[in-house]
């Protein structure tokens, strides 16, 4: 059935303002062979090539994705690392601050409970300081 000149219009406007087109220079050899393979699957060129950008431009999309969020997780483990390594900094200089307090207790106390007290704080802090520097 042919269309009339005012529905090819009318389609034409339609298409025109619901649909882009792209051109592409190709072999000829691959374009019959491309348009002999759609006629044989009784499907239309544009309806392939459609579904290929589709399909292309999602997963390409996701790829971005993913190398953002991995950036986004360089990004992140690196703050991670610089902030570990200021935590293990600080613990340091507690520690050696809590060694220098011990050492300024007298002889006759050293077995009492404050010299034990930073003892136990001193391994303590030590043994963060070995946990944090496996972190990172």
């Amino acid at each position: 059935m042919l269309l009339s000149s005012a529905a090819t219009r009318a389609k034409a406007k339609w298409n025109s303002a619901n649909y882009n087109q792209v051109k592409i220079s190709i072999n000829p050899v691959l374009a019959s062979s491309f348009r002999a393979a759609c006629a044989a699957a009784g499907v239309s060129i544009a309806s392939v090539l459609s579904q290929f950008m589709a399909e292309y431009s999602a997963t390409k999309a996701m790829q971005h994705a993913d190398k953002k969020t991995s950036e986004v997780s360089l990004s992140t483990k690196k703050k991670r690392s610089i902030t570990v390594r200021k935590l293990t900094y600080q613990l340091e200089q507690i520690r050696e601050a809590e060694e220098q307090s011990m050492e300024n207790i007298p002889e006759n106390l050293r077995s009492a409970g404050p010299f034990e007290e930073a003892e136990e704080r001193i391994r303590l802090m030590e043994e963060a300081i070995e946990i944090l520097e496996c972190l990172y």
